[in-house]
């Protein structure tokens, strides 16, 4: 019996494949014969279990070499081998940027246009959501300057704080209620 067909072996790398299936094909192929020849070196004709698992601890947990592989592939490195989200830094600051819209318009005219400008380019030159989410965070964000000119105009003449208080928590609910959808929804892969 060779090194690579000892059960404690065959185990082993039965788990890594399994724990590696997140990595392509040919990728997880290359992982399983380096490891096979390593393996067929270093255990040889060792029948020895506790020689073998000697060898098997000194290469690695199944866990930390499929991080390892997973830390070397440019595609998955950022994905979680349960194909959860990707890490977005710029999905996140996207919907930051749009849902501080609401409040940046408190702020002032400048700061609220360049937030809203930037936040509608990162989202639409964005691949990370579908033309739906990104027509429903459109619509909720330029829904603020709407309700607050039709508040401004419509409750004119009886303007008082309750009218002003919800004006404002409806412009700054509206885009923040965007970024918490874009941020909840899932990004599609690339």
């Amino acid at each position: 019996m060779t090194g690579t067909e000892h059960p404690l072996v065959t185990d082993y790398l039965a788990t890594i494949e399994r724990e590696a299936s997140f990595l392509p094909a040919g990728r997880r192929e290359e992982l399983l014969a380096d490891l096979r020849e390593h393996l067929a070196v270093a255990v040889g004709e060792e029948q020895d279990p506790e020689a073998v698992r000697a060898v098997l601890e000194r290469l690695g947990s199944p866990s930390a070499i499929v991080a390892a592989a997973r830390a070397e592939e440019p595609e998955t490195a950022a994905a979680s081998p349960e194909g959860g989200p990707r890490p977005r830094t710029r999905h996140t600051v996207t919907a930051v940027l749009l849902g501080l819209t609401g409040l940046a318009g408190l702020a002032g005219s400048l700061p609220a246009v360049a937030a809203l400008v930037v936040g509608l380019v990162l989202l639409w030159t964005s691949d990370a959501w579908d033309r739906g989410t990104k027509v429903l965070a459109t619509a909720l964000t330029l829904a603020t300057p709407v309700v607050v000119a039709l508040g401004a105009f419509l409750l004119a003449a009886r303007f008082g704080p309750t009218e002003l208080l919800t004006v404002l928590v409806v412009g700054i609910a509206l885009p923040a209620a965007a970024a918490v959808r874009l941020l909840r929804t899932r990004p599609r892969a690339a």
